[in-house]
């Protein structure tokens, strides 16, 4: 129904879903909702939200498991370095056979740059090192079982990455799953009431919605928020306005006379890119539907970076 559009922030559309819930507990029974009644849209909104606050969760443990990850790398490359020096105490600096039989790779006897190189090389050390005990040094940290250990580290936190790639894969297909079933029980019940209700009836309002026979005016965007993330980026977001199905945004850069236009967009947040770093910008944003178009906000003005 072009009155009642769907949102397409999931954010947006769990706080509609939820006005949606609360006009179904007052009225389903005396509109006579029965197939999107307020039960069904809380089944769906509470598997929704549990869905995105998975997606979260395995987000917040990604970033931990890279940083295990390269704390492990780290350790890796601290133990490849002590292994270095005592062989070079045996095979002298420069590379040769016997380097190349420890497991040092490109014809060189320096910690290898690459990852994959390095954790080759662990593997490469530990087996060395088993079999030549008389090379090892407890003291300077160079021995099988340490370069074994430091290797299981490795492999054990590199395992934990690709597994953490796989689980927020699939909480992101539940995640989808889950807000296209809510957004399938939106507008359903939007279309039941659209049977249920005449288009001018006052009861439209405590779903939030608009009545489909008037379509009001948006009233004006009340604040704008600007965030310079540098290489020449701001993020703006602002309150959504209630009936406004696009937003204007609207920018006058220093010295300029008048606002011009920057974008326009869906949802109450937009990207203003390849901006001069160290400049003042001023940015404003205009909600606006099919009837027309509020006031503009008020101005927010941010630096650059």
């Amino acid at each position: 129904m072009a009155a009642n559009p769907t949102p397409t922030n999931d954010s947006v559309l769990l706080a509609r879903c939820h006005d949606l819930i609360k006009g179904c507990e007052a009225l389903e029974e005396e509109i006579g909702i029965k197939q999107n009644t307020a039960a069904a849209m809380q089944a769906a909104w509470d598997a929704a939200n549990a869905a995105l606050m998975e997606v979260g969760r395995v987000k917040t443990e990604r970033g931990q498991r890279r940083k295990e990850l390269r704390n492990r790398d780290r350790e890796g490359e601290v133990v490849i370095g002590r292994c270095r020096l005592r062989l070079t105490a045996l095979f002298g600096t420069g590379f040769n056979t016997q380097w190349g039989a420890a497991g040092f790779p490109d014809r060189s006897t320096m910690v290898p740059e690459v990852f994959a190189k390095r954790m080759s090389l662990l593997s490469s050390l530990t087996r060395y090192f088993e079999l030549k005990p008389e090379h090892e040094s407890t003291d300077m940290g160079a021995t099988a079982v340490i370069c074994g250990a430091t290797f299981e580290a490795l492999s054990d936190a590199r395992s934990a990455v690709n597994f953490n790639k796989s689980a927020l894969r699939t909480a992101v297909l539940a995640k989808n799953k889950a807000l296209k079933k809510l957004r399938h029980k939106m507008r359903g019940l939007i279309w039941e009431l659209g049977i249920l209700l005449t288009a001018s009836d006052p009861r439209w309002l405590r779903f939030h919605l608009q009545m489909p026979a008037r379509l009001s005016l948006p009233p004006p965007v009340e604040q704008v928020t600007l965030e310079a993330t540098g290489q020449g980026k701001v993020f703006v977001q602002w309150p959504p306005a209630p009936h406004a199905t696009r937003y204007r945004v609207q920018m006058q850069r220093m010295g300029a006379a008048e606002f011009t236009a920057a974008a326009t967009v869906h949802e109450p947040e937009a990207w203003l890119q390849d901006l001069p770093p160290g400049e003042f910008i001023e940015v404003r944003i205009i909600a606006a539907n099919k009837a027309g178009e509020a006031a503009p906000s008020p101005a927010s003005v941010v630096v650059v970076r």
